[in-house]
C-alpha cells in the first residue's frame, strides 16, 4: 500500500479531545489483512491529517513525525463465553456503572451525554451470577452500509465493554485508557435491529488490565471477538 491521509472526525471522541480508541484501532485495522492487532502509542488526535504508511509486518500511523499507532496481523479464535439472552443483556444495561459516574461522558461508544446519531450508546453493566458485563447495541444508520456493519464501528462496539469489565472486575476506581486491541470479525456482519456485546476481565498487573469482549447477533451467533490491554490513569 502507498501512504494515505486519514482524518478522524471529532464526532468519534473517546476521552476528551482524543479519538475513541476502539474506533481508531478499527480505522487502522482496515489496512491490515485478516485478524488485526493495533497498538496505540499515544492518544490519537481528532480532526488532524494523519499519515498511514506501510512498515515491516504491518502499518504505522503518524501525526507529523510522531508515531501514534501501529497495526499488524495476528490470530484470534472465537473462544468466548456463552452469550447472555437478549433479556439478560438488556437488564444488565440498567446496572451500567457509567450511569452513576462516567469518566468520559462524551465517549462515542458508551458516553451517557451522547444522543446524536453517530453515538453507539453501548452501556455495559454486570450480568447477575456471571463475571461478565453485557449490553444491547442498536446500530444506527451511520454504523451501517449496504446492510452491513462498518468494520470500524464493530471495533468501537467491542472496545467499551472490555474497558468497563476491566475496571469493574479489577476493582479499579480510576479511569483507564485503551493501549492495545486485537480483533477478529466475521467476514460480513449483517446489521440487525439489536446486537449483544459482552466484556470480561482476563488479568491485572499493576496499572495494566487485560480484558476480552465479544459481539453477538441477537440470537447468539459470534460476530466479533477482541483482546485488549488497558492502562489505568495515575
Amino acid at each position: 500500500m502507498s501512504k494515505q491521509k486519514i482524518i478522524i472526525d471529532p464526532v468519534f471522541e473517546g476521552p476528551p479531545a482524543w479519538a475513541h480508541g476502539g474506533y481508531a484501532c478499527g480505522v487502522v485495522a482496515r489496512h491490515v489483512a485478516g485478524d488485526a492487532e493495533v497498538t496505540l502509542r499515544r492518544p490519537v488526535p481528532l480532526g488532524s491529517a494523519l499519515r498511514l504508511s506501510p512498515q515491516d509486518g504491518g502499518v504505522a500511523l503518524h501525526d507529523g513525525n510522531t508515531l501514534v499507532a501501529e497495526g499488524a496481523t495476528t490470530t484470534l479464535t472465537d473462544d468466548v463465553p456463552p452469550p447472555p439472552s437478549f433479556a439478560e443483556a438488556l437488564a444488565a444495561t440498567a446496572s451500567f456503572p457509567g450511569l452513576r459516574a462516567h469518566p468520559y461522558p462524551r465517549c462515542v461508544g458508551c458516553g451517557t451525554d451522547r444522543t446524536d446519531a453517530v453515538a453507539l450508546r453501548v452501556f455495559p453493566g454486570p450480568l447477575v451470577g456471571r463475571d461478565l458485563v453485557a449490553a444491547v447495541w442498536y446500530p444506527g444508520e451511520d454504523a451501517t452500509a449496504d446492510g452491513l456493519i462498518s468494520r470500524a464501528f464493530a471495533w468501537a462496539a467491542l472496545d467499551c465493554p472490555g474497558g468497563w469489565a476491566a475496571t469493574h472486575f479489577g476493582k479499579v476506581d480510576r479511569p483507564a485508557v485503551l493501549g492495545r486491541m486485537a480483533a477478529r470479525l466475521a467476514p460480513a456482519i449483517e446489521a440487525r435491529e439489536a446486537h449483544l456485546v459482552v466484556g470480561w476481565l482476563e488479568g491485572v498487573s499493576g496499572r495494566k488490565l487485560t480484558a476480552g469482549s465479544a459481539l453477538f447477533s441477537r440470537d447468539g451467533v459470534v460476530q466479533g471477538v477482541s483482546r485488549q490491554t488497558w492502562v489505568v490513569s495515575r
